[in-house]
């Protein structure tokens, strides 16, 4: 089997208060998926679960969340067969695209059909959530609104597909250091605002949604890296229709009103990034 396991953006972010019983914080977040993708290669075996991945897979193997992902569907439906996990990785790692998150879910959704445990999408997402906040949106892989701790999709209407230069500054980053500096804000300078995100996407009307971006989590990040505010600057002055960090960053994304555009801006912020893509929403 071969799964395309696409990134995402978020064209929204908002942190709000943290839950009682453990401390995580709930999000409000509109995400889409984009057409920038790993690609997943799952094989059935007896016994036993065995990964491999282009580039290499780097730290401890029980601590990559595909391998991860396939030893939980195991233990949660007592499933006694094996896997062969081989994955070719564009996705950059650690770069708020959630690289990892949606291989992830790949593997569950994948592995769930060849290992014929029979889980319904609903019951793969109570499992995806155990292994990390974004791992749920990628069971369905559709625009969304995210809730919760990133337990509650819902999905949103995407009248037309939309353009943008995604391009990843060389910084690298904590995603829990950066919920540490966003607690210590005094205050939160602005947030999105979610609601005429969804209307904006609806009519297909982009140069509102351009405006519309938002992410709280650059009040902290761009005064630390930047890197990150110049490359957004110069999203802007190329032409972007409006331009912002995606997740907890580094990656910046300039929205475009057509792929013109956006060759002519990828070829522009290209020097300024260790990675840049020309990409569309999918899904």
């Amino acid at each position: 089997m071969q799964i395309e396991c696409h990134a995402k953006v978020n064209l929204t972010l908002d942190v709000l208060e943290r839950r009682p019983e453990d401390g995580y914080h709930y999000i409000r977040s509109v995400m889409v998926p984009i057409s920038l993708h790993d690609r997943l290669f799952l094989e059935a075996a007896d016994e036993g679960i065995s990964l491999e991945s282009r580039p290499p897979v780097t730290g401890r193997l029980e601590e990559n969340l595909a391998y991860r992902a396939a030893a939980l569907l195991r233990e949660a439906t007592g499933c006694r067969r094996g896997a062969v996990i081989r994955l070719q990785k564009a996705i950059p790692v650690a770069a708020g695209l959630a690289g990892g998150s949606t291989d992830a879910a790949g593997v569950l959704v994948g592995l769930n059909r060849l290992w014929g445990t029979g889980l319904s999408d609903r019951e793969l997402a109570e499992l995806a959530i155990r292994l990390g906040s974004d791992v749920p949106f990628f069971i369905w892989s559709r625009s969304a609104r995210v809730e919760g701790v990133g337990e509650r999709i819902t999905p949103i209407a995407v009248a037309e597909p939309l353009w943008m230069v995604l391009a990843t500054p060389d910084v690298a980053k904590s995603t829990g250091r950066v919920y540490e500096w966003f607690d210590q804000l005094p205050e939160v300078a602005s947030r999105p605002d979610t609601g005429a995100m969804e209307e904006a996407l609806a009519r297909g009307d982009a140069a509102l949604v351009g405006r519309l971006l938002c992410n709280v989590f650059e009040q902290v990040m761009l005064p630390r890296h930047p890197e990150i505010a110049r490359l957004k600057e110069a999203m802007l002055a190329g032409g972007a229709l409006g331009a912002v960090m995606s997740g907890a960053g580094p990656t910046v994304l300039g929205l475009v009103p057509h792929r013109e555009a956006g060759e002519a801006l990828l070829r522009q912020v290209r020097p300024l990034a260790r990675g840049a893509w020309l990409v569309r929403t999918v899904g």
